[in-house]
C-alpha cells in the first residue's frame, strides 16, 4: 500500500483529504505544519507528499527546498495544495522541483486522479543507459546542461533550412514534433476572429518551440512564423515523451520553461490592458534588444546599441546582419495600430531616445527607455 504524507495546517481540510485518500485506499500520514512535515518525511519516506503552500513556521516552498536538498528524499513526488496560484508562485514552485499543483477547492476525483497519475509516473522504470539512443542522450544533455550543448542537437535530428515567413505550425493544428531553432529568429502570435494579430513571444537560437501544446496534449493555440531565414531541427514527439515519462529532471526543466513563458505572457497582457501605448513601444524596443541582442548586456548609460531593424520594404543584401521587422510586426508586438506605433517611434526619435536611419533603429539611451516603460 502506498503511503502519502499530507502537510496541511487547516484541520478540516487535512482530515477531509486524508479520509478521501484512505478510501482509495492509501496509507495516510498527517502533518499540521511544515516543520512537522519534514520530520515525518524523514521518518517514513512516503511515496508521495501533498503540501499546502501558506503555513506558519515553515511554508510549502521551504518544505520543498529542504526535501530537494536531501538526497534520500529528493526523489519523492511533491504536489502543492493552494487556494490560489499566482504566476510568480507557480514559477517559484516549479523552479524548486514541484511535480504538480492542486488549486483549492478541488473535488474528490481531481485529487485521486492527480495522486494516481503522479504515483504511476514515479513507478515507471527509467530506460537502461545502454538502451538510450544517441539522439536521446544528446537531447537529455541539451535540456539539462544549456545552450552550448543544444547547438549540437541538429547533428542528430532532421534539420531544415526555412525561408523568411515560413510557418512552423499554425493555431489549431496538433503537435507531432518539437522544433529547435539553431539559427534564425521567429515570432509566436495569436489572431482574433477579425484577423487582428498579437505577438505573444519571440524565439531565437537555442529556443524550443511548440512544446507547450505537446505537454498539454492539445492543439496549438499560437502560430509560429519565422522572421528571417532559419535552420530548424525537429525533435519527434515520441523522443520527448520518452524523456518526460522516464527522466524527472527533464520533465521539471520543461515545466520551468513553461512556467517562465506563462509568467512573461501574463505580465505582457497586464501591460497591454493598463499601460499607455508609449510605454508599450518602449517595452517592445527593449524586449527585442534583450531577446535578440544579449551581447549588449553590461552596457553603460549613453552606449549606442543597434536593437532592431524597422524596414518598410525588402531586406537589403548589404544589411543582412540587421533583422527585418515590418511595420505590421511592430504593431502586433505593441498591440496598437501601425500608424500609432510609427508616430510614437517618431516622438522617441525627436526626444533623442532612439535613432531611425533608413532600415534600423538604434537605442541611444537605454536608461531613459527603461524608466519610460515602468
Amino acid at each position: 500500500m502506498k503511503t502519502i504524507l499530507v502537510i496541511e495546517d487547516t484541520p478540516a481540510m487535512r482530515e477531509n483529504i486524508s479520509e478521501i485518500l484512505q478510501l482509495a485506499p492509501y496509507q495516510v500520514v498527517q502533518a499540521a505544519n511544515g516543520r512537522e512535515g519534514i520530520e515525518q518525511a524523514r521518518q517514513i519516506h512516503p511515496d508521495l507528499i501533498l503540501c499546502d503552500i501558506k503555513m506558519p513556521e515553515l511554508d510549502g516552498f521551504g518544505v520543498l527546498h529542504i526535501l530537494r536538498k536531501d538526497p534520500t528524499l529528493a526523489g519523492i513526488p511533491f504536489i502543492f495544495l493552494t487556494a490560489k496560484v499566482e504566476a510568480a508562485d507557480f514559477r517559484a514552485g516549479m523552479n524548486l522541483g514541484a511535480d504538480d499543483y492542486l488549486t483549492k477547492p478541488f473535488d474528490d476525483l481531481t485529487l485521486l486522479n492527480a495522486v494516481e497519475l503522479r504515483l504511476k509516473k514515479d513507478a515507471a522504470v527509467p530506460p537502461h543507459p545502454a538502451e538510450v539512443s544517441i539522439p536521446l542522450g544528446h537531447l537529455t544533455k541539451a535540456l539539462l546542461e544549456g545552450n552550448d550543448i543544444r547547438q549540437f542537437l541538429c547533428d542528430y535530428y532532421p534539420t531544415t533550412h526555412y525561408n523568411r515567413k515560413h510557418r512552423l505550425f499554425t493555431a489549431g493544428s496538433r503537435p507531432t514534433v518539437v522544433y529547435f531553432i539553431q539559427q534564425g529568429k521567429g515570432k509566436l502570435f495569436q489572431a482574433d476572429a477579425a484577423g487582428n494579430e498579437y505577438i505573444t513571444g519571440l524565439v531565437g537560437p537555442g529556443d524550443f518551440v511548440g512544446y507547450r501544446a505537446l505537454l498539454e496534449e492539445e492543439p496549438y493555440t499560437e502560430t509560429a512564423e519565422l522572421l528571417e531565414e532559419a535552420q530548424v531541427c525537429s525533435i519527434p514527439k515520441a523522443d520527448l515523451k520518452t524523456l518526460l515519462d522516464h527522466q524527472s529532471a527533464v520533465a521539471n526543466q520543461f515545466f520551468r520553461m513553461l512556467a517562465g513563458d506563462v509568467a512573461e505572457l501574463q505580465e505582457r497582457l497586464l501591460k497591454l490592458a493598463y499601460q499607455s501605448v508609449r510605454k508599450r513601444v518602449a517595452e517592445a524596443l527593449l524586449m527585442v534588444e534583450r531577446k535578440f541582442y544579449p551581447q549588449s548586456e553590461g552596457r553603460t548609460t549613453g552606449d549606442t546599441v543597434r536593437s532592431e531593424s524597422l524596414r518598410f520594404g525588402h531586406p537589403d543584401a548589404n544589411t543582412s546582419s540587421v533583422m527585418t521587422l515590418s511595420r505590421e510586426n511592430w504593431s502586433h508586438l505593441v498591440g496598437a495600430s501601425t500608424e500609432t506605433v510609427i508616430r510614437i517611434l517618431g516622438d522617441l526619435r525627436k526626444e533623442g531616445l532612439i535613432e531611425i536611419n533608413a532600415s534600423q533603429i538604434t537605442l541611444l539611451d537605454i536608461d531613459k527607455l527603461t524608466h519610460l516603460k515602468r
